[in-house]
């Protein structure tokens, strides 16, 4: 008798079923969702939303746009749930748009959300968009692919070639409370002509967009003083009075970041760059002279443009480089003793690229 106990009691654990359930056949999936700032302080989300269609015996995908108005996300996802069939579900979510005059608040309760939810992914590409972040959603579909798609590849595709960071709802949430770093998200426009495109990245302070912008190359540049090439880097620079163009593929980036704890603490940045060679509009390299010439007016080149990046994040007031983050680490008292809203903008830079070229291709 005893053992029909022990067995009827191990058998509880082993067969019992799944109470939580949430069957997507429940749920509207929503793959995009894009935030606007109204004028009457609330906000303004739209959605699109996936969802099958029965065709005969089988069944197709589409997807159909609905945006709604509230106080806060959760307002306006409440409000959004009482016209759709099914729950409002962000679980496959893919991208996560912000309007420009959005972005200009701060972002964390925008954000927060969907870090409360248990079932957010929290994998969700975000970018800031130039005006009404709403038109880009509305387009329903962008070359031929469904827009919620299209922009992640597009967004995976920029970060594949070293445009844009990659930015997600978890890298953000870690970034949003550290005082010694700022963010930099992708920055979108749709063109009149009905064509979306990377500008660059917007440039935020204490998780709001300052207004300010670098554009591709600037971006790419960041990257690599940041240290986070991706699988690509290409980039090109004009040589010379005669107009000559050279472009490359970034094959290699060594940095060594230091900052010299004085007074006023100083960062001193030494970059060493490899290259292949990819186009060349002068002469043949056949000349060791000539490929050295290059080189230098290569890192060159590169060094008064990476000086100009470091102007443009002085003048937005925005640490993407996470200096403050480097001084908290290492020169903790220094931190201590810092007001480092107002002292960043302050830190003078020191600056140097040693340019090597490791290919040249099949021609010299």
């Amino acid at each position: 008798m005893k053992k029909n106990h022990y067995i009827t009691f191990l058998l509880i654990f082993f067969l019992t079923g799944c109470w939580d359930q949430h069957s997507l056949k429940d749920s509207a999936l929503v793959l995009s969702i894009a935030f606007d700032q109204l004028t009457n302080d609330s906000i303004k989300a739209t959605a699109s939303v996936r969802t099958n269609i029965s065709k005969g015996d089988q069944t197709e995908a589409t997807n159909y746009i609905i945006n709604d108005q509230g106080a806060s996300v959760r307002d306006v996802r409440n409000n959004i749930d009482y016209q759709i069939p099914g729950s409002f579900s962000a679980n496959k979510l893919l991208v996560m748009l912000l309007g420009e005059n959005i972005a200009k608040n701060n972002l964390y309760p925008y954000f927060d959300n969907f870090f409360r939810f248990i079932r957010s992914p929290l994998t969700s590409r975000v970018a800031i968009v130039k005006g009404q972040a709403s038109s880009i959603i509305e387009m329903k579909t962008y070359k031929d692919i469904f827009i919620s798609e299209s922009l992640s590849e597009m967004l995976e595709a920029g970060e594949n070639i070293s445009v844009i960071p990659k930015e997600t709802q978890e890298t953000i949430y870690k970034k949003m409370d550290d005082p010694g770093t700022d963010i930099v998200l992708p920055f979108l426009e749709k063109t009149d002509d009905e064509t979306i495109k990377i500008k660059g990245v917007a440039l935020l302070e204490n998780n709001q967009f300052t207004g300010k912008i670098l554009n591709n190359k600037q971006s790419k540049l960041l990257l690599l003083m940041q240290d986070k090439k991706n699988h690509t880097m290409s980039l090109s620079e004009q040589l010379g009075s005669n107009n000559e163009v050279i472009s490359f593929k970034v094959k290699s980036i060594k940095r060594n970041l230091q900052i010299k704890n004085e007074k006023q603490p100083k960062v001193k940045i030494d970059l060493k760059i490899k290259i292949d060679l990819t186009e060349f509009t002068g002469e043949d390299l056949a000349s060791n002279i000539k490929k050295k010439e290059i080189e230098n007016k290569i890192a060159e080149n590169i060094e008064k443009e990476l000086k100009e990046v470091v102007s443009i994040l002085q003048d937005a007031n925005c640490d993407a480089l996470g200096i403050g983050r480097y001084l908290m680490a290492y020169h903790t008292n220094t931190w201590n003793k810092l007001n480092w809203e107002k002292d960043y903008s302050k830190v003078p830079f020191e600056i140097s690229t040693k340019v090597i070229m490791y290919t040249s291709g099949i021609i010299l």
